[in-house]
């Protein structure tokens, strides 16, 4: 078989995807009531090194599972060098770490052939190198790449991406893809499966806008994902471990309190704030 014959069509990408997304819906438990609360999820861009070094110990000890986005071909760089799949897949048997497909090498792609090997060929590599994540890679983060676009599907924000090649197979292989789409950033939380929804970098945002942030996702029951690069954690004009800290200490402030709820990312996009038995 082609390549080019391996690309589904519109139609046939969208049923794949709502099997994959039954399949996801019914390993999750279905949707996870709020309690009426708002909810906040953590998604780490690769940055393996700081991950291990300065992210992990805070996140673990305060109860808060994350996301990972990861790319299975790029261990050898430095943001990633010296840490170790064992370790990782450590993470995600401890249930600190859940994986998301974040392609295979985070490159620039152009063809059928390499969006194949970018977008499909990652997931039985994450899965060969990470055990613990076989049959439970389900989602999709999109790469962004700087100057250019994924073959067509730059960052989800608008509908005709979708139904590019790559939208196709990006979707026929994941049950979630997350985006950009705009005004999702604070997320509607009534258990329904979306895609394309928006996180929140922290990377260059002060702390206090970070918190006002997160303040008003308890307001206005909203669910947020807040995305870090750990690579760039601590670097001249960037969230500091300090700033990060004082962000963390404040989730778990408002977690005690029982104004807000922390959801995994995968979590969060089955979050229902309609109830009033809070998520466990």
């Amino acid at each position: 078989m082609s390549s080019s014959s391996a690309v589904p069509t519109s139609g046939d990408a969208w049923i794949q995807h709502q099997i994959r997304r039954t399949m996801f819906e019914h390993a999750m438990g279905g949707a996870i009531n709020t309690g009426g609360l708002g909810a906040v999820a953590l998604r780490f861009d690769h940055g393996l090194v700081n991950l291990s070094r300065h992210i992990l110990p805070l996140t673990s000890s305060r109860h808060l599972q994350v996301s990972l986005a990861h790319n299975p071909r790029t261990g050898d760089l430095r943001e990633n060098h010296g840490v170790g799949m064992d370790e990782v897949d450590g993470w995600v048997r401890a249930r600190h770490v859940e994986i998301w497909n974040h392609s295979a090498s985070h490159r620039g792609v152009a063809t059928t052939e390499d969006l194949m090997d970018e977008v499909v060929a990652s997931i039985g590599e994450i899965e060969e190198q990470l055990p613990s994540t076989q049959g439970k890679v389900w989602g999709f983060n999109p790469p962004g790449i700087p100057g250019e676009d994924y073959a067509g599907f730059a960052k989800g924000s608008r509908p005709e991406e979708w139904t590019t090649e790559a939208g196709r197979i990006i979707l026929a292989h994941h049950a979630v893809v997350s985006g950009h789409v705009p005004g999702t950033a604070q997320r509607l939380l009534d258990g329904r499966l979306r895609d394309g929804l928006a996180h929140v970098t922290m990377d260059a945002r002060p702390v206090e806008e970070i918190i006002a942030r997160i303040d008003a996702a308890a307001r206005k029951r909203r669910g947020l994902q807040l995305m870090l690069h750990p690579s760039r954690l601590g670097l001249d004009g960037k969230l500091s471990v300090e700033g990060l800290t004082a962000v963390l200490d404040h989730l778990v402030e408002l977690r005690e309190r029982r104004e807000i709820v922390t959801l995994s990312p995968y979590q969060l996009l089955l979050a229902d704030a309609r109830g009033h038995i809070a998520a466990r």
